[in-house]
């Protein structure tokens, strides 16, 4: 079963520390963590950000790279 794509409630708060969505988007702000409020007024994170932010997600894909190797000697 896949995951959700956003974090649940249970896992923005152990995340942050804090139950109070108010906490929540302080916290998120602080750390620099993008999240959108939904209008509940509560954090939403998308689970892959979560997960790439604490550095166990997918590495991006990295771009194209100039072999400077081929121009030394030329």
């Amino acid at each position: 079963m896949e995951s959700p794509i956003f974090l649940t409630a249970d896992e923005l708060s152990t995340l942050t520390g804090f139950k109070t969505p108010a906490r929540q988007v302080e916290w998120l702000r602080t750390k620099g963590w993008r999240f959108e409020v939904n209008g509940n007024r509560r954090a939403i994170v998308a689970r892959k950000y979560a997960e790439k932010m604490l550095g166990c997600g997918v590495p991006e894909e990295q771009g194209y790279q100039p072999n400077f190797r081929a121009l030394q000697g030329a």
